[in-house]
């Protein structure tokens, strides 16, 4: 006898497939698509009229060309150069695109971890993108519609899209591999190797921008006298508020340029040109963030900078630590390769034209070179002190078995320890299934035998468990 519609067993195996269904990642639907391509624009373009009008109001100019100002705004945001005046700004303040970005790849993750297939995830990224694209399609229209009474000019039309698609699109980037990286990476097998290295990387670029950010620091320390008179110029509050809050905005472009210094590039700000060993004093902007450069060269004590790429090698070099020589050193370059192209990216964002000043920033093609060069050396170094400390490799296999912490055994999951499980010595050469992939694996076969056609197994009975009732008499009911 099957179970009835109102039956236990049918109740909880109903139950059981709606909470089910509740955590499977559905398809994302049609508001979850509008809010991942307006959520993060329209917020940013709110935030730049509130400070845009609050700066207006309190420098008495009032509200009109709001609207101008505000997609003007929007554009720089995007590192999309703007002309007011006739004078062109190529080199926009990283704040507040970092900012921008951020929230973007918030959104695109929360997004993208309800995706369940490819076809869901490239209409989150569509969606994405086409948000900001269609806010940067207004603000060129905005901007061209103002332009007869207002000192904006209209920015070139492919490179405002050109430069949207590059913010955004990395933004998004970012925001699809937060949920779905480790996925990627278990699907196509990538060795532990590659997977630490990378990482290593991220970090050894961290520790690059901390130094450079120490060095402006102590820059706006020991001229705290020049910038509070920067600041002083501004003579009304309005005017002190406006240059203090374009030096905050500001302060992530000098960060970049002390840390390309501390690889050994030169950087250029209006006229003024300086590495780590001179300084060729010129023009320079009137920001208040601008008195951390040094009025002249700081002679040999200029090498102290580049002790932050070669502390940040060596970090790197620990991090990707390996009985392996061979495997050590390759997750060394690899680690060098990913800070130098995060250092190339953000030296030529943060670069650009400065109105009548000419070109500022640094010497992109010589900061990647110099940035992989010092993490190598100082990854190679520590590769060379770990093989020769404690006896060698004998010393650092006995060290990686105390701690674990071998390349490998940081991404792979131990061996099961049935008898059948592969022996230890091989760990490193075989694919040891990933947790996750064998709890989904268990959870879709168990969910398969809910969905099955119910049969007079133990399951479909009531009570589950209890052997069914036998019909002694089958005829008589």
């Amino acid at each position: 006898m099957s179970p009835t519609p109102n039956s236990l067993a049918a109740r909880l195996r109903q139950v059981r497939l709606t909470r089910r269904a509740d955590v499977t990642p559905r398809k994302a639907a049609t508001w979850d698509l509008v809010k991942v391509a307006l959520l993060s624009p329209m917020i940013t373009v709110i935030v730049i009229a509130v400070i845009i009008g609050i700066i207006r109001l309190l420098a008495g100019d009032g509200l009109s060309g709001l609207g101008s100002a505000v997609a003007a705004g929007w554009l720089a945001v995007n590192q999309v150069p703007v002309t007011i005046g006739g004078i062109t700004l190529g080199i926009l303040p990283l704040l507040p695109t970092l900012l921008a970005a951020a929230g973007t790849a918030k959104v695109v993750a929360e997004g993208a971890s309800t995706a369940r297939e490819l076809p869901d995830l490239i209409g989150i990224v569509g969606a994405a993108l086409g948000g900001s694209m269609l806010v940067t399609t207004l603000s060129l229209a905005v901007i061209a519609d103002g332009s007869a009474v207002t000192p904006i000019g209209q920015p070139d039309s492919l490179q405002a899209f050109g430069y949207t698609l590059l913010v955004q699109g990395a933004a998004v980037l970012v925001g699809v591999a937060i949920p779905s990286l480790k996925p990627i990476l278990a699907e196509f097998a990538v060795p532990a190797t590659e997977r630490v290295g990378a990482r290593g990387g991220l970090i050894a670029f961290g520790l690059l921008a901390a130094g450079g950010a120490v060095a402006v620091f102590v820059g706006l320390v020991t001229h705290w006298g020049a910038m509070k008179a920067m600041i002083a110029d501004g003579n009304t509050v309005d005017g002190y508020l406006g240059l203090t809050v374009l030096s905050v905005l500001y302060l992530p472009n000098m960060i970049v340029g002390a840390t390309a210094i501390s690889t050994g590039a030169s950087a250029q700000l209006g006229t003024t040109i300086l590495d780590a060993f001179d300084v060729a004093r010129g023009e320079v902007p009137p920001l208040p963030v601008v008195a951390a450069l040094p009025e002249t060269s700081i002679g040999s004590l200029g090498a102290l900078f580049f002790l932050v790429p070669l502390i940040a090698g060596a970090f790197l070099g620990w991090y990707c630590r390996s009985d392996d020589p061979v495997r050590h050193l390759r997750a060394i370059g690899i680690g060098a390769a990913v800070a130098a192209a995060l250092m190339v990216t953000v030296a030529w964002v943060s670069g650009g034209r400065l109105g009548e000043l000419g070109h500022s920033g640094v010497n992109v093609p010589t900061t990647g070179v110099f940035t992989f060069a010092w993490l190598a050396l100082g990854g190679a170094l520590v590769v060379a002190v770990l093989r020769l400390a404690d006896g060698g490799l004998t010393g650092r296999r006995r060290a990686a078995d105390e701690i674990g912490d071998d390349l490998d055994d940081w991404f792979d999951v131990p061996a099961s320890t049935s008898d059948d499980a592969p022996d230890a010595g091989d760990a490193s050469d075989d694919v040891v299934p990933d947790v996750a992939e064998r709890k989904a694996a268990d959870d879709d076969a168990a969910l398969s035998d809910d969905t099955s056609t119910p049969g007079p197994d133990a399951t479909d009975a009531p009570g589950f468990g209890a052997d069914p009732p036998t019909e002694t008499n089958p005829g008589k009911h």
